[in-house]
């Protein structure tokens, strides 16, 4: 918990320097799902991230890609072409609201399309973290940030 507090707070630091200590290019990947298929619908997700929108355009980022309700294929290009773009990038941000879900230490986004039955349908039906990273890895310098339900599914291994 501290390490997570940790990184975002570095992460809200990193974003919101004044707008003179970059001359460089800034980007952003918001994405928000609230329309889940087979998982309780979120209220506020598709909300908090439209704010987010706003706010990174205010905070002088130069390409904010916003994207709400995306399906596991949908998710998966829009990582792909955010890491196209971010790789020319001096700062890179990826922002997700939504449902996910923590198996064995690894952390994972949900699709809104995803069929969990079983806690193996994770690795078919989810996004790892370490591949929205790898989205904003070549960046000079990135963050990112995940706000999930207090609901988000917890299923640890035995």
């Amino acid at each position: 918990m501290k390490f997570f507090c940790l990184f975002a707070l570095s992460a809200l630091a990193l974003i919101f320097q004044p707008i003179a200590a970059f001359a460089d290019q800034r980007m952003a990947l918001v994405m928000g799902n609230s329309a889940y298929q087979r998982a309780p619908k979120l209220a506020n997700a598709t909300n908090d991230a439209n704010l987010l929108v706003e706010t990174f355009k205010k905070a002088g980022f130069t390409v904010v890609d916003a994207r709400n309700d995306l399906s596991a294929q949908d998710m998966r290009r829009t990582l792909r072409d955010f890491g196209a773009k971010a790789r020319s990038a001096d700062i890179a941000v990826v922002y997700y609201a939504g449902h996910g879900i923590e198996i064995d230490g690894n952390n994972y986004i949900v699709p809104v399309d995803a069929q969990l039955e079983n806690d193996t349908d994770v690795y078919d039906e989810t996004i790892g973290l370490d591949r929205v990273l790898v989205a904003i890895e070549p960046a000079k310098r990135c963050a990112s940030s995940f706000s999930m339900p207090a609901a988000t599914i917890h299923s640890p291994r035995t």
